[in-house]
């Protein structure tokens, strides 16, 4: 430094020897401002940049405007200019610097040999701006000039590489603006160009290395190559092995390795790098002591890489180290530094991963009052607004999650939405924006549980995912995010696709995250938690099992002080207690206590998660409690449980799980202590938390339940409140914007096959017959009440208010469209742009149904529309018995009843003390499995679940036996059918009549319409005393159509030979049948027709009658159907019928449909009363009734059943007539009984020949 405090010395001297006016004195004034911005740069002392520009100015103004100097004065003021800009960052001096390039290019016009210095210098200059402002001119004039400079030299020319690569770092800037890869393509191929210009030992040659390294890395951040950030460190080496150690670049250089390593760490989770990363920003700022201007941004470097380090090892000296860096680079970038804002960014940052670990609400506050003050310093377009604007919003986010105040996340939501709109597509950082908002919305969604934000989340984060598609680097957290979110969609819809979704998803996801990589232990976690949930669904218990495994692993992983070892403390714990309640090992409660507790106490207040480990630990110790009655268990977990309740206040997304888990822990101490208090206690919790609406649907169902189960156990006042609560949630829970196959399944995973029977057990328990009707009605085939809201009749409605009719009636039209919509997903090879076509069509399916409610509840407000679509009450329901009584049969573990209902008098309820579910169960499976002709009777009867319930039902239906006898199937259906005769049928009275038979669960499966006494010596059975019919429901008889079609017609579909179908030649004999019954006007024969043509037929058709296979899909209900020459017809299909105006209306007038095809009435064992097969479809169709067979027919009796059916039906007709009299289609079920008992009458007739033939309807 001696050499240049003499230059400087000398230069003052020769200055004063050259007074003005004379002729050199411009010279040295220019030589002595040099010389101090030679120092300047070496010391940083601020006197001598602003000095060195006064000298320059004076130089300038002693030259004219044409002086031939004048060019390189007016640069020289600039370069000067510039430096002082880079140190303080004031936009007026950046601006003059390009005014001043911008007169010295006009001064070097071509050919001046110096232009090309000019238009470097101005893109130089102008890239500076642009870093500082984000003006997307100034970044593309820059490249122009800096093209045109690269033009105006020859290849060989000496400065080309020095070209090359400021045009590259031009490209580069702005690749960082817009994210275009071409950008960042031809940066890198320019950098590439001008290296092999700087061979060895070529004095540029690090600077080429540095930057061709610089883009490398950059690449590797947007595409996430590992051969990139590996040759940027190559790179690296190669140019700080080109410096000795005194030389001045090195420290950046040793900064830029250590930076490229620290990314290679987050990339490959190498601690080693890390650890080199480190040791290297350690080496680099001791070669910046203070005053050195740039030490601050080498303390900032080294405090992030401790930082990242903190994160991954969680050793606490590492924060607080990084924070005592980062406050020190705060300290050396005062007012109006331009990396102040930087530094108050990174401090706040660290300041925020300390409170993640201790959770001290200062550092919470203070990070944001931070980052506050860091977005002040970056008004838009400054380049890094929307990085202040990110950051903010993710701490005031998790001061959300600290303390719950909901402006908090609304604030975060808006900011991220600020910060994601200054981040166009292809913007470099547009993903982790994407992510962040998709972060809080689900936050948000958590909160209020508004579907709005659950799916906007999963949107967002499928885009950031197109965005970080492999091999990005962020690909595997993008993966693991939108997982999470799909998993919180199946909490709050209980769609098992999205499970699946989220599985696939975190698999996926770990397989980036391979060991050593820090985010494996994550990844883990992540895919144990959705191993869980499947198990939760499926009771899978190879489930389970993963689960726990993957959770150790984690856990091995993340020994203290990780600071996510308290998550995988907790996620474990839970895993192995759900063991526990699958086989009951001590062992296992005893070790998920001991982890809990170990988590809980990593989670000391205030933790945000403090609840959920309490709650956690109350029901661990309760479930302990159950097992071995030790009292101090249940009180410690009551004592749990309110300190949990008490963390959650309102409006807290899991007050409701508290309060529903406090309550089921007092109704076990009620169970224990018999005091009253703690049972009333318990319910109203259940209540509160039924009525909680922070609470998704589901979970306030599930609340409900458990608030029925127990009130319903211990004969609570409030049992019959609570099923109403759960059976009203149903129609929520399988709403009208889900697709048909989500509703069907999210109904058999809630309502199961024990709610509509518990809720009517517990209201006849309590002499409510009424309104035990009432519960199956409204429990029962939810999913086709739903479908049928979509096409009520709105005439009425019309009358009063056509604008609401015709809106209701566009908005039923578009949600019953929605409602066909394909979700099914393939996993393995649809892309996320298919997954995000899914999603926005159930958004609109959504928005749609919000729509209908809310004209619902227009609808309701009106005079006499109060019940508009609610269930039916019983008055309405009695008016179903018009033609005959109604008998309900329903069944649980405790009883059996038959519920009769008339049109006039009161309900009865005739007790079945015989019968119970398991029983009733039993007797179902026998019946279906008669219809294969494989099955064997003795292995059912000993083998499997309940065995003595097995042997006990062998003897009752055909006596003692030996083991090894074979049993012939007809003796089995005998004793079947005489049995359901004893314990259930047989009548009181003698006198025939109409009835109908609406069964529930198991019953559905029962052939209750043939039970009877068949032996040699006559027979005793139902059809002896009345004509059987089947209801799926009361509703589906009420209001039938009395009219009978102005012209009638018969279409008649035969399929003999449907492809990959056995032939059916009775198929062909059943059509000569029907032709030699029915009058030939009115009849019309398709035969090998397609389906499209048998939908239209369906349409307009009094009679539909089909002779074809049929099959009942026992993986999708939807698709059962009938086969024909192009494929099946079906369920799905025929409920999309379109109405044709133009066509008879089945909806309107008497209509029947005939089903000579196997399985037609089997229905769905798994949704016993959803009543999904083509029987109930046609019949909530609009067909007034229906023929089928409840399982597999033998062709042979087709034409036989036909004959004698059709011959009954037609026996009155007058087809002479002016017009034709067609027949009365209420005599259909007279004409099947009578058709059936002439089949039985025949010869070697089977049971499992006759009986399968079931009518429907009237």
């Amino acid at each position: 430094m001696h050499d240049i405090d003499e230059v400087i010395e000398l230069h003052r001297e020769a200055l004063v020897l050259r007074a003005p006016p004379h002729p050199a004195r411009s010279i040295s004034l220019n030589k002595l401002a040099i010389a101090l911005g030679t120092r300047f740069a070496k010391q940083g002392e601020s006197k001598d940049i602003n000095d060195a520009i006064e000298l320059h100015r004076e130089a300038l103004a002693l030259d004219g405007t044409s002086h031939p100097p004048r060019g390189r004065l007016l640069t020289e003021l600039a370069v000067a200019l510039c430096t002082r800009f880079e140190q303080l960052g004031e936009m007026y001096d950046i601006n003059e610097v390009i005014e001043l390039h911008r007169e010295a290019l006009v001064l070097r016009a071509p050919p001046h040999p110096a232009r090309g210095i000019s238009l470097k210098n101005l893109a130089i200059a102008l890239g500076k701006r642009f870093a500082k402002q984000g003006e997307s001119k100034d970044i593309n004039d820059a490249i122009e000039l800096h093209r045109e400079a690269l033009a105006l030299n020859g290849t060989s020319h000496p400065p080309r590489g020095r070209l090359l690569t400021e045009l590259a770092v031009a490209l580069y800037t702005r690749f960082g603006q817009l994210g275009e890869i071409y950008d960042i393509d031809e940066a890198i191929e320019l950098h590439r160009e001008a290296l092999v210009l700087r061979a060895p030992p070529h004095p540029a040659r690090g600077i080429s290395l540095n930057h061709l390294a610089i883009s490398l890395k950059t690449r590797f951040a947007k595409w996430g190559k590992t051969k990139d950030i590996s040759d940027a460190i190559k790179l690296y080496r190669e140019s700080l092995a080109l410096d000795g150690t005194s030389h001045p670049p090195r420290g950046k250089l040793i900064n830029e390795l250590a930076v490229a390593l620290h990314i290679r760490f987050g990339q490959l989770g190498d601690m080693d790098d890390i650890d080199e990363g480190i040791k290297l920003h350690r080496e680099a700022l001791g070669l910046y002591a203070p005053p050195h201007p740039t030490r601050g941004t080498y303390l900032n470097n080294l405090a992030s890489a401790i930082q990242e380090r903190y994160e991954h090892r969680g050793d606490s000296k590492d924060i607080d180290e990084a924070i005592e860096l980062h406050s020190e680079a705060l300290t050396l970038h005062v007012p109006p530094h331009p990396d102040r804002g930087m530094s108050l960014n990174n401090l706040a940052n660290a300041v925020n991963a300390r409170f993640l670990r201790c959770g001290d609400s200062k550092d919470i506050d203070e990070t944001i009052k931070l980052h506050r003050e860091a977005l002040a310093l970056r008004p838009t377009p400054h380049p890094a607004h929307s990085i202040s604007l990110n950051n903010l919003a993710s701490a005031v986010h998790t001061r959300y999650e600290h303390r719950g105040n909901p402006q908090d996340i609304d604030e975060a939501i808006e900011l991220h939405r600020e910060a994601l709109a200054l981040r166009a597509p292809h913007h470099l950082d547009r993903g982790i924006s994407l992510n962040n908002l998709a972060t809080a919305v689900l936050e948000r969604y958590k909160q209020y549980g508004n579907s709005k934000d659950i799916d906007e989340a999963i949107e967002l984060h499928r885009e950031a995912l197109v965005l970080h598609a492999p091999p990005h680097p962020d690909c595997g957290i993008s993966l693991n995010n939108l997982a999470s979110a799909v998993l919180a969609r199946y909490q709050h819809r209980g769609d098992s696709k999205d499970i699946d979704e989220a599985s696939e998803l975190y698999i996926q996801a770990l397989s980036l995250h391979a060991p050593p990589h820090p985010n494996h232990s994550m990844s883990l976690n992540n895919l144990a938690k959705a191993a869980q949930t499947r198990y939760e669904h499926h009771s899978n218990l190879k489930d389970i099992n993963e689960a726990i495994e993957l959770h150790r692993e984690a856990l091995a992983l993340r020994a203290p002080p990780h600071p996510n070892r308290s998550d995988s403390l907790n996620n474990l714990a839970s895993a192995v207690q759900a063991k526990f309640e699958q086989h009951g090992d001590s062992k296992d409660i005893d070790e998920a206590i001991e982890l809990h507790r170990e988590a809980l106490a990593l989670y000391a207040p205030p933790h945000p998660d403090r609840g959920i480990s309490l709650n956690n630990l109350a029901i661990a110790v309760q479930t302990r409690f159950v097992q071995r009655g030790d009292s101090k268990d249940i009180h410690e977990s009551i004592e749990l449980h309110k300190e949990a309740l008490a963390l959650r206040v309102p409006p807290h997304p899991d007050r409701g799980t508290s309060l529903r888990a406090l309550a089921l822990c007092l109704a076990t101490m009620y169970a224990n202590t018999h005091d009253s208090r703690d049972l009333d206690t318990a319910c109203d919790l259940f209540r509160e938390a039924v009525g909680y609406l922070s609470s998704s649907p589901l979970t306030r169902f599930r609340h409900a339940r458990s608030w029925a189960v127990t009130a319903a156990k211990y004969s609570h006042m409030s049992s019959l409140t609570a099923y109403h609560a759960a059976i009203e949630l149903l129609p929520q829970l399988a709403a009208l914007h889900l697709d048909l196959r989500s509703r069907q399944e999210i109904l058999s995973t809630t309502s199961g096959t024990t709610l509509a029977s518990d809720a009517a057990i517990c209201a006849v328990g309590l002499n409510q017959n009424n309104v035990a009707v009432e519960f199956l009605e409204a429990s029962r085939s939810v999913f086709w009440s739903q479908a049928l809201h979509l096409r009520i009749p709105l005439d009425a409605l019309a009358r009063i208010e056509p604008n609401l009719a015709h809106k209701l009636t566009e908005l039923s039209r578009q949600l019953e469209q929605a409602s066909f919509r394909d979700t099914s997903r393939n996993l393995l090879t649809d892309t996320q742009h298919k997954f995000i076509s899914i999603d926005l069509e159930g958004k609109h399916a959504r928005q749609l149904n919000e729509d209908w409610e809310q004209v619902i509840k227009s609808v309701r407000m009106l005079p006499g529309f109060e019940n508009f679509m609610r269930p039916n009450d019983i008055a309405t329901l009695k008016q179903a018995a018009a033609s005959g009584p109604i008998v309900i049969l329903t069944t649980t573990n405790s009883a059996c009843f038959a519920l009769i209902v008339t049109s006039s008098n009161e309900v009865q309820c005739l007790k079945l003390p015989e019968l119970i579910l398991s029983t009733a169960d039993l007797l179902a499976d026998l019946s279906r499995g008669l219809s294969n002709p494989a099955f064997d009777f003795n292995k059912f009867t000993t083998t499997g679940n309940s065995l003595q319930d097995r042997m006990e039902l062998k003897v009752r239906l055909v006596g003692e036996r030996e083991g090894s006898t074979k049993v012939d199937p007809n003796d089995v259906f005998r004793g079947i059918l005489a049995h359901l005769w004893e314990i259930i049928v047989k009548p009181k009275t003698v006198d025939p009549q109409r009835l109908w038979w609406c069964p529930t669960g198991p019953f559905s499966f029962l052939p209750i319409h043939a039970a009877g006494i068949y032996s040699p010596n006559g027979t005793d059975c139902v059809s002896d005393y009345v004509i059987s019919s089947y209801t799926p429901t009361l509703t589906a008889l009420l209001d039938p159509p009395t009219r009978t079609a102005p012209w009638f017609k018969m279409t008649a579909v035969i399929q003999s030979d449907a492809p990959d179908c056995s032939p059916l030649p009775g198929a062909e004999q059943e059509l000569k049948k029907i032709v030699q019954r029915v009058p030939n006007q009115w009849l019309t024969s398709l035969e090998s027709t397609t389906v499209e043509t048998a939908l239209i037929h369906l349409q307009d058709s009094s009679i539909v009658h089909f002779a074809c296979h049929g099959v009942q899909d026992l993986n999708e209900a939807l698709d059962s159907g009938l086969r024909l020459t192009d494929g099946r017809l079906k369920v799905s299909q025929i409920m999309r019928r379109p109405e044709n105006p133009n066509s008879l209306n089945v909806g309107k007038y008497m209509s029947l449909a005939f089903l000579s095809a196997c399985e037609t009435a089997k229905g769905d064992s798994t949704r016993p009363d959803e009543a999904i097969h083509l029987a109930a479809t046609l019949l909530f169709s609009g067909f007034s009734g229906v023929v089928a067979t409840m399982w597999t027919m033998d062709d042979r009796d087709g034409p036989k059943i036909a004959d004698t059916f059709y011959e009954h039906l037609f026996k009155k007709l007058d087809a002479t007539s002016s017009p034709p009299i067609p027949p009365d289609l209420t005599g259909a079920a007279k004409a099947l009984q009578i058709a059936v008992a002439k089949l039985r009458e025949e010869p070697g007739i089977t049971f499992a020949r006759w009986v399968p033939f079931v009518h429907y309807g009237l």
